[in-house]
């Protein structure tokens, strides 16, 4: 009996412990699974560095692996003395947030924390809390900004090629790219100094629009093409163009330079400046042309051509001028016979002097004539054809 009682208390001694090692199990896996599903807030960029009097954003994630959803509200512990924030979603100012069940990163409100640092502020790190918090659970997370009078990287303006050559006659492009090191965006009004009588122009990379401003997203560069035409009357040198870049935190300036290598020119015409001549069908007429060189660089290799009216035949007694030194004239034949059977009348031949830097082209006017002896026959026989009819009434016309 004795040994039975023993027994039973030995049994229900057992089924305490037991009982005791299943709830304290159940309370550690309990406690693990609440420490494994939580609501996590976080940012991407925990630590940044600012200017004082600078504002700093910082996007905001919430993460919610529980099933349960509810409504947090957002605080911040430890702000330094002076310095102003506030949270913002979407485009409001906000003080809560709705965290959904099974919230993931993608899922996440739009969600900020806009803070401005003193003007007084001295340079160090500063940390505070972000706090969001609901009645079942809640999380914070760290932030520091690193106060420093001087930015991190300084925004730059750059060019690919910023020394170019040409003549007047080219049209200079400069590939070049405006870089924002700010944390904020950044819109840059642009202008040049160029020579009077100059153009330059501004294009955004990939686009075809000329503007006078270039907006620029924090930390990113964008590229822009500046266009620039010299004057026609441009003399032979080294040109500085210097063009800026100017927006609320930056003034950013980039020299380009220009060397015009000379101006070229030449004009084709005659001696006397009249573009006019007399021919006989078929028989080859001489007419001088005069090449010269109006611009201020000698001119080589000057081809010679002409372009006529059907069947004519028009030749040069020279079709190449090797060299014509600036501001040299030269004269040349052009032999010009006109077809056989060109009718008496005005025609238009094309003259043209050109190389690989000029061109010029004369419209010369041929006024096809018939020789006077044939008129002088043509009014003879006339006049006897005449004399004919008149003898024939006055013999014939009596009776």
């Amino acid at each position: 009996m004795k040994r039975t009682m023993q027994g039973n208390k030995l049994r229900k001694v057992f089924a305490a412990a037991g009982l005791a090692v299943c709830l304290l199990s159940t309370g550690a896996a309990s406690a693990f699974a609440a420490e494994d599903s939580q609501v996590i807030i976080s940012t991407d960029y925990p630590g940044v560095s600012a200017k004082p009097g600078a504002s700093v954003t910082f996007p905001l994630y919430i993460v919610n692996d529980t099933k349960t959803e509810e409504d947090a509200s957002l605080q911040v512990k430890d702000l330094p003395e002076g310095w102003t924030g506030y949270f913002r979603g979407s485009d409001s100012e906000v003080s809560s947030v709705h965290i959904s069940a099974g919230q993931e990163k993608a899922d996440s409100p739009k969600l900020s924390y806009s803070l401005t640092v003193p003007e007084d502020a001295e340079d160090g790190d500063y940390t505070f809390t972000v706090l969001a918090e609901g009645k079942e659970t809640s999380s914070e997370t760290k932030m520091t900004v690193t106060v420093t009078a001087q930015e991190a990287g300084q925004s730059d303006f750059t060019a690919q090629y910023p020394q170019q050559q040409g003549d007047t006659s080219t049209k200079f492009s400069f590939d070049t790219t405006v870089i924002n090191n700010r944390l904020t965006p950044q819109s840059y009004a642009l202008a040049a100094q160029a020579p009077e009588g100059w153009t330059v122009t501004f294009t955004p990379a990939g686009d075809t629009t000329k503007v006078a401003s270039l907006p620029v997203d924090a930390g990113k560069s964008q590229g822009l093409t500046i266009a620039v035409t010299p004057s026609e009357t441009a003399q032979q040198g080294d040109y500085d163009i210097p063009v800026t870049a100017v927006s609320a935190d930056d003034s950013l300036t980039l020299d380009l330079q220009v060397s015009i290598t000379g101006t070229y020119g030449v004009t084709l015409s005659t001696p006397t400046g009249n573009l006019s001549a007399s021919a006989y069908a078929g028989e080859e007429t001489k007419v001088t042309m005069s090449v010269t060189n109006s611009g201020n660089v000698d001119l080589e290799n000057l081809q010679l051509a002409a372009q006529g009216s059907t069947d004519w035949n028009i030749r040069f007694d020279e079709t190449t001028i090797d060299l014509l030194e600036q501001g040299a004239t030269k004269e040349v034949t052009a032999y010009i016979q006109p077809a056989k059977n060109a009718v008496i009348g005005d025609y238009v031949t094309v003259m043209t002097v050109s190389n690989a830097q000029a061109k010029s082209e004369a419209d010369l006017r041929i006024s096809v004539k018939n020789h006077t002896t044939w008129g002088l026959a043509a009014v003879a026989v006339i006049a006897v054809v005449c004399v004919c009819i008149a003898a024939v009434i006055r013999k014939y016309g009596r009776r």
